[in-house]
This record gives C-alpha cells, sequence and structure tokens, in this order.
C-alpha cells in the first residue's frame, strides 16, 4: 500500500555547491567484525604480518609486558596489548594501533627493545644510515614516547674508536651476556664470519649501570669458533695475530666436512653476510649458548658454549636441528626471539624469517611466525611447538599484497568484501586467488563471514598473481560490475565480469564469459589500475599508477564500455612525475566524494605507505590540489591498495586499506561531513523534476541540454550519467532505490550545475 500525501509534490530551489570546507580525517577502527569457519578473529584488522621481530614492552598502566612486532617486509611496527584470554586461560594479544605512532617514523631491517638504562622502560635499537641508533624510552603514564639517545652507536674497537658495526643484512644479540647489569652487543664483524663481542664497559669504567660505552672484547676470534656458510662451523679456533687472520689450534681445531640434515649448503650463494644471532642458555648449564640463523640456510644451528659468560666464551659444538623436537626450518634465513609471550613467566621461543621480500615465493606468509612455549624455566628451558601462525590466526592474513574491494554481492543492502592477494605456493607454482566475506550484519554494523577462499573458482581457473578486485559499473545500467587484474606468466590481464542481476538485485557473475579487455601498452605487471570515467561521457577510462615511475597514465575509453579502445591521454596525470617514484612508486586510487560536498575526492595509497586525499580535478589537463597528507595514520604498511564504501550508514565512505603484509586495515571516515549550502541560479518558471516524491517514475525535463546524474547524499553514484534535451523528456525508473532523499544532478559545459532534491517514497 502507497503512502499518502497531502502534498502531491515538493519543488526545491536549484542550487550549486559550495566549496569543500569538511575536513578529510579518518581513525582505525576495530569494530568490524570477521568470522573464518565459525571462528571470530580476536584482531582482524591488523593488516597482516610477513617477517615478524618480536620484542615485550610495556604500552599502558596495567602490570603485564605488552608487545611490539617489527616486520622487515614492511618496517612496520603493529602493537599489541595484554589482556584476559577471551576463550581460557593466561592472555590473549589485543591489537592496539594507537601505540604504533609513538615509534620512529623510518626505521628498517630491523628492531630490537631493551632496557639499557635500567629504568624499567624498554628502549628501541634498530638500524640507521650511519649504524646502531638507539631511542631511549621516555614514556610516562600511560603515553608512550621514544627520543634519539645516540646515533650512530660507537665502540672502541681493534683500530681505536669507531661506529659499532652491525651490517643491516644481520640480526645482533643485545643482551647482558657477562651478567655485570649493563647491556652487551653481539654482533658479526664484516666479513660474516667471525663474531665480534661488544663488551659494555659501563660498570667496569664507572661502578655504575646503564650506559651506552662499549668496547671490542676478547681476541679477534671471539667464542673460538670460525663459520662459512651453512653448518660450516670449525671449533678451537685460535687468532693467529692482530691482521684478522684466524688458524685452527691443532689439537682443539673440530671442523664439521659432513653437513647434518636441516641445513642446505649454500652452493652457487657464496655469501657471507647475513646472520642471525639469539643468546639462550639452551641446556641450563649456566653457560649461555647462541641459536644462530644464515642467510643461505633453512635452519637454525644451537652452538653449545662450554663457559665463561664473558670475553673468555668458548663454544665447542653445534646442533644443526634445534629445538630437536619440530625444528625450525624456513626456505631461508630463519631468526630467533626469546620472550615471555604467553603471561606464565617464563620466556618462550619464537621464530620467523628475516627476509625482506619472498624470494622465489618460497615462503608462506600465513604462517611465518612460529610460537614455542617454553614448558621448562627461562634458566633451563624446554620449548614445544604450539603452532606456526602467532598472531597471524587471530587476523586477517592471506599471505601477500592484500586487495580488498567492497559491494553489495547478495542484494541485501549491505557491503560484503572481496579480498584479492598476492599469491600462494602451490607444488612449484605460485598463484593468487579471492577471498569472499558475505557481511552478515547490518548497514550500521557490518559482521563480516568467509565464504569461500577461491571465489568463483578464480584461482584454480586463472593461472594468476598479485589478483586486484574492483567493483565498477561499467555498463552503466545501474548494477556493479566485477573487475580483476593480475599477472600471467607473461603478461598483465584484465579482465570484466559483467553483472548480468537487475540493479539491487544479488550479483550474477559469470567467470566464463569474462570480457578480456585489452591491456594498456605502457602497464607493468605491478601496477595498479582504477576504472573510472574521467571524462563524464558515460564510458569508463582508466588510471595507471606506475610501480617503477611514480607516475599516473590517463587512458581514455574511445571505444564502448564492453569494447573499449584506450588511448594514451597523459603519462603524468594530475602532475605526478618520476621525482615522485622515490617517495610513492605505485599509487591504488580512489575517486569518491569523501565528505559530502558533492565534489569528488581522490585517495591516494601508495607503495610507500602514504595515504593523501586530493581534489580530483574538473577537467584532465588539471593537477591534483592536495586536501590532506593524512599525517595522523602514521604508517598503514607498505604496498597499499585502496577500496571504500560506506560500511556504518553514516553516509560517508569509509576506507579499507590491504597491504604487501597480506591484512586489510579498516578505517572509519571520521570526517567533518559538509552542510551543502548554495545559491538560487536562474531558477526556472515550472518544475524540471516530477513528481516529487515519487514511489517510482521520475520525469525530467530540463531547460537546456546536458547530462544528468542521480547520487545519494553521500556521493554514490545511484544511476548511470544519461543524456538529456529541453525538448525530450526523459523518464527515470527509481523502483530499485530504497526510500530517501536522492540528489539529481544537471550538468553541462559552461553553465552552473542545477541540483534538485528527489524523495523517494513507497
Amino acid at each position: 500500500m502507497k503512502k499518502l500525501f497531502t502534498l502531491c509534490f515538493l519543488v526545491i530551489p536549484l542550487v550549486t555547491f559550495a566549496q569543500s570546507a569538511g575536513k578529510i580525517s579518518f581513525r582505525y577502527e576495530q569494530s568490524p567484525t570477521v568470522s573464518i569457519n565459525g571462528r571470530a578473529l580476536l584482531n582482524p584488522w591488523v593488516g597482516g604480518l610477513n617477517t615478524t621481530q618480536y620484542s615485550t614492552i610495556r604500552l599502558n598502566n596495567d602490570s603485564r609486558d605488552d608487545l611490539a612486532v617489527f616486520d622487515r617486509t614492511t618496517n612496520k611496527v603493529s602493537t599489541f596489548i595484554a589482556i584476559d584470554n577471551p576463550i581460557g586461560s593466561g592472555i590473549a594479544w589485543q591489537y592496539a594501533p594507537e601505540y604504533e605512532k609513538a615509534f620512529p617514523p623510518v626505521m628498517y631491517s630491523w628492531m630490537l627493545l631493551v632496557d639499557y638504562d635500567l629504568d624499567g622502560r624498554k628502549d628501541i635499537f634498530t638500524n640507521s644510515e650511519k649504524g646502531v641508533v638507539v631511542y631511549h624510552n621516555e614514556s610516562q603514564g600511560g603515553a608512550v614516547s621514544f627520543k634519539v639517545a645516540v646515533d650512530p652507536l660507537k665502540t672502541i674497537g681493534f683500530s681505536g674508536f669507531q661506529t659499532l658495526y652491525v651490517t643491516s643484512v644481520d640480526l645482533p644479540a643485545i643482551t647482558d651476556y657477562d651478567d655485570d647489569g649493563d647491556i652487551d652487543i653481539i654482533t658479526f664483524d664484516a666479513d660474516g664470519n667471525i663474531i665480534a663481542y661488544q663488551q659494555n664497559m659501563s660498570v667496569e669504567k664507572t661502578g655504575t649501570k646503564g650506559g651506552l660505552d662499549f668496547m671490542r672484547t676478547g681476541d679477534q676470534c671471539w667464542g673460538h669458533f670460525h663459520k662459512e656458510f651453512c653448518n660450516d662451523f670449525t671449533f678451537g679456533i685460535q687468532c693467529a695475530d692482530g691482521s684478522g687472520r684466524v688458524a685452527a689450534n691443532p689439537s682443539d681445531a673440530k671442523p664439521n666436512a659432513a653437513k647434518p640434515s636441516g641445513g642446505k649448503p649454500a652452493g652457487a650463494r657464496p655469501m657471507h653476510t647475513g646472520n642471525t644471532l639469539t643468546v639462550v642458555d639452551t641446556d641450563g648449564d649456566g653457560n649461555k649458548d647462541l641459536l644462530f640463523g644464515f642467510v643461505s640456510c633453512e635452519n637454525i644451528a644451537r652452538l653449545h658454549n662450554a663457559g665463561p659468560n664473558s670475553a673468555k666464551a668458548n663454544f665447542v659444538s653445534y646442533d644443526s636441528l634445534f629445538p630437536a623436537t619440530n625444528p625450525i626450518l624456513f626456505p631461508a634465513f630463519p631468526a630467533t626471539y626469546y620472550e615471555d609471550v604467553d603471561g606464565d613467566g617464563q620466556k618462550d621461543l619464537l621464530a620467523s624469517p628475516n627476509v625482506n621480500f619472498n624470494d622465489g615465493y618460497a615462503f608462506d606468509f600465513r604462517a611465518s611466525g612460529w610460537f614455542y612455549k617454553n614448558t621448562g624455566t627461562t634458566q633451563k628451558p624446554a620449548f614445544q611447538l604450539i603452532q606456526k601462525d602467532f598472531l597471524q590466526s587471530d587476523m586477517l592474513d592471506l599471505g601477500e599484497r592484500a586487495a580488498p574491494a567492497l559491494a553489495d554481492l547478495d542484494g541485501d543492502g549491505d557491503m560484503d568484501m572481496l579480498v584479492g592477494y598476492g599469491g600462494v605456493g602451490l607444488g612449484s607454482s605460485y598463484r593468487a586467488g579471492i577471498w569472499q566475506f558475505e557481511n552478515k550484519g547490518t548497514t550500521q554494523n557490518p559482521a563480516f563471514a568467509l565464504v569461500t577462499t577461491d571465489y568463483l573458482g578464480i584461482g584454480q581457473s586463472l593461472a594468476l598473481t598479485n589478483i586486484v578486485p574492483s567493483f565498477v559499473d561499467v555498463d552503466n545500467n545501474g548494477s556493479m560490475d566485477l573487475v580483476i587484474t593480475g599477472a600471467s606468466a607473461t603478461n598483465t590481464e584484465i579482465r570484466v565480469l559483467v553483472n548480468s542481476a537487475a540493479k539491487g538485485a544479488a550479483a550474477q557473475y559469470n567467470l566464463a564469459g569474462a570480457i578480456r579487455w585489452p591491456k594498456p601498452d605502457l602497464m607493468g605487471s605491478l601496477d595498479l589500475l582504477t576504472v573510472t570515467d574521467v571524462d563524464k561521457d558515460g564510458k569508463p577510462d582508466v588510471l595507471i599508477g606506475r610501480y617503477n615511475f611514480g607516475t599516473i597514465l590517463y587512458y581514455r575509453n574511445t571505444g564502448t564500455a564492453t569494447n573499449p579502445v584506450f588511448q594514451l591521454q597523459n603519462q603524468t596525470f594530475g602532475g605526478f612525475t618520476t621525482d615522485d617514484f622515490v617517495y610513492a612508486k605505485a599509487r591504488s586510487l580512489v575517486v569518491a566524494d569523501l565528505n559530502g560536498d558533492q565534489k569528488n575526492e581522490l585517495i591516494a595509497a601508495a607503495d610507500n605507505g602514504t595515504v593523501r586525499v586530493y581534489q580530483f580535478p574538473d577537467r584532465a589537463d588539471q593537477s591534483f590540489t592536495l586536501i590532506d597528507s593524512l599525517a595522523s595514520l602514521g604508517l598503514p604498511g607498505k604496498g597499499l591498495i585502496a577500496a571504500v564504501a560506506d560500511l556504518d550508514g553514516d553516509q560517508l565512505p569509509d576506507l579499507m586499506l590491504g597491504s604487501t603484509a597480506g591484512g586489510v586495515r579498516y578505517l572509519k571516515n571520521t570526517s567533518q561531513k559538509v552542510v551543502v549550502t548554495g545559491v538560487i541560479e536562474d531558477e526556472p518558471t515550472s518544475p524540471w523534476v516530477f513528481p516529487n516524491p515519487t514511489d517510482r517514475y521520475l520525469t525530467v525535463r530540463p531547460h537546456y541540454d546536458g547530462r544528468i546524474e542521480l547520487v545519494s547524499l553521500s556521493g554514490q553514484s545511484m544511476l548511470p550519467i544519461q543524456a538529456v534535451k529541453t525538448d525530450v523528456e526523459t523518464i527515470l525508473d527509481l523502483g530499485n532505490l530504497a526510500d530517501g532523499t536522492y540528489l539529481l544532478r544537471l550538468m553541462t559545459d559552461n553553465r552552473p550545475i542545477l541540483v534538485q532534491k528527489v524523495v523517494v517514497w513507497k
């Protein structure tokens, strides 16, 4: 039954919109739930983790240590606070991104947290261009902050005062090795085969603890051993002289000619740099041993120390498989960390690859954080493998290069989610696909549940990597079509799956009937494609963020929607030049009205982790105007891929960011919403849109030729743009729209945009 009105139509003055005045802003939000196989993820929106370095630290004001995780592939810190386990005893780790901005904005290669000055607050040791930089922890009252203490760290070496050497490829051990109360540093010398013991001399020189006064002590082959490649250890080494040459003591040398299982010899890869070290007394004898990983080895070797714990330490043998049960084995370059991560007061063992990218696609970055529970004590540990996806099991993590896309797939009025990804190993191949999540919540409170990890069978049917899905109304019929890009063995492919369902109905896509769009000639395999109507002619054009150049290509479609012909119009669209390559590389571009001012903005989420908002130009030859650099976001990740949709019903599009780390971060749009104001522009003497309100059909009788577009109050296009003429009545079918208020825009060249509010009420 139709509702009755006292007025049969409503005439609203035509307006032009004021300049955007609403501040653009986003904040990280954790509230939308995500379930996989019926289990709700505790931390779905972390953004993924690949190669992880773990350090405990006190972040909030409670009595428990929290956790900071540094990912070498993204150079990003993720912070977690310890909470009571909601599904069992002990603790759980709850993602707390609000602490991430307290950490230095630029860190790379490695980060270890150690309390060097014994004030109860862990400080940051990390790599810098100069050497090792130390940040002092200045936190107070739950407000976390750090300040540079020294950059670079210095030592007194065998040739005098010099920078303390740690190659950026290595991971040093930073601990109180000699038990005198101040921290020492154990690292490899420049040749990558001999360990340098950097003893902290604060106690020896001043009698006080907590300084950073280092000296290389012991002889030039500390520990009396020498290494070459995988499991090539020679023990009993004595330094011959001060030249740095070493020789084996004939009575003590124990070269290991055989290669025990668990390590792959370097073979044709003669690399000596690339070492990881962790100090653990593995057998409870009071002598501190070393856990050692090498860049081309798959195993962790345990080096036994016969004592003492000092400059005169003496390592005498090794085990190639550690722990003995379920040993640590990665395709290459494993690293270990010794921290209490289950809250029982005993330090546990964690392991992860120390690589900065997936060399040869050999790694599974969905399960790259191995957690061994210490069932013994810190003094005499016993390690039991619990899981290979520590923290990762509680988050949305597809491995690498997550690419979200949002649309109402099932026709129930709320936004569902697809997530493409870089790929996973399948035997000798590496292949990608798309995960599908149904929104089982509401338009105000989304709740995503995994439906399948191979949407439409794309992973099985298409031999592609780096799949990126996106939703665009390609054919201008009001329903969302699916655009898929991906890299084959020889080319970059673009497939368009036209939605055969009516607007508002559940989407119907046929992979077998997908249209193969021609690849723009300059598009590379890591470039990012955005389909949008740049010139407003009703046909989809493409913008391409270039990975190797940092520029944006604009191709105009001179063909049709289903048979496009892309002609290059501009190689530096928006004013970006090759100078931006170092800072951004490829940009993921999203065009949307972010603050309700009826003007399109452009989100540029870049490979380097920056997210910036620009005013989208009125003409294709104009440069972008920067609105906001969104500095408050810090570093969301690397290799960002963006998507937007209104997920909470406030008529402002929210932001999803996928990244190299394989996960997705959700950012709620907190922009200042613009109240549209305007002035009457040549108000017609008679209505040009009627009846208004309407229960279905709307007649448009414009006062001049132009193009009309119906949009929601949040700026989302509800009907395709179409041409109208003054002497022709155009009928619009609004039967598929929900009740509410919409805006009909009449656009033409050299005239202001006229806007009419339209009320749909059935």
